[in-house]
């Protein structure tokens, strides 16, 4: 399947040739600006066009501009197709629940520790800003719904980034597990249960959706995925600290990474 930013460059390429516009200059000349600046918009390994370039586009082609925005703006945040269907579930759902034995969750993680999470890819400074941007907009969640979040013991000990990164992080944990609409439980030292990838579950309306990528990235409703992620998560949260121990050890860990600075 084509990706988001793949897409946006033949809908770009199509409509201009619907327009009668035959080549990347005729196009240029009536966006009045440069040919390179739309034969970069129609090719999916350059940055995605502005929405200034976009809305301009739209005016001159008769492209759809919600489509092309839409597009632009998946494109930017890097976010691939088969998680799309969790990305809006998670937008709307009044519950969500989350098991992660390797990483501080998407949406408790801080914009720093997001960064060095992903700087291991070969991204440019501006392409970094804008995965970095997309993925704090996840966070809306936190606040409208309620969140409940098993993180395995070792996440609190895992350099991400630097010692800094660390300690802002756990503050930031502390901070989140302090709110009354979310629960955030530290599996105990040893356990070994759920060490086979993580998962996420949206609810709303009695409709789950699941999201894993242990073996394979999936996203879905089906009844049987869904009855068994809830098994597989109340036997994690069976094996995790209560809440009021949970957050001892974080607030231990965020001493331990300051002592590191």
């Amino acid at each position: 399947m084509a990706t988001p930013r793949e897409q946006l460059a033949d809908i770009l390429r199509q409509a201009r040739l619907d327009a009668g516009y035959e080549s990347h200059g005729a196009l240029a000349r009536k966006l009045n600006v440069s040919r390179p600046v739309v034969s970069k918009a129609e090719n999916p390994a350059h940055p995605v066009p502005s929405d200034a370039l976009l809305a301009a586009w739209a005016g001159a082609t008769g492209a759809p501009l919600d489509k092309l925005t839409d597009l632009a703006q998946r494109a930017r945040s890097g976010t691939p197709e088969w998680f799309m269907p969790y990305l809006t579930a998670e937008a709307e759902a009044d519950t969500v629940r989350c098991w992660s034995p390797l990483l501080v969750p998407g949406p408790l993680q801080t914009a720093e520790y997001m960064r060095a999470v992903l700087s291991v890819e070969s991204y440019t400074p501006q392409e970094l800003d804008e995965l970095v941007s997309a993925r704090l907009e996840r966070q809306d969640v936190i606040g409208r719904a309620y969140v409940s979040v098993i993180i395995d013991q070792h996440v609190l000990h895992r350099m991400i980034g630097s010692a800094a990164t660390m300690a802002d992080q756990c503050a930031h944990l502390v901070s989140m597990a302090e709110r009354p609409r979310i629960a955030l439980h530290v599996t105990a030292d040893g356990t070994n249960v759920g060490l086979w990838g993580a998962f996420y579950m949206a609810t709303r309306d009695n409709t789950t959706t699941v999201c894993l990528s242990a073996l394979e990235d999936v996203t879905s409703t089906t009844t049987d995925l869904v009855s068994k992620a809830i098994r597989a998560y109340e036997r994690i949260l069976g094996s995790a600290l209560p809440r009021a121990e949970s957050l001892d050890l974080i607030r231990t860990a965020e001493e331990t990474w300051k002592t590191q600075i």
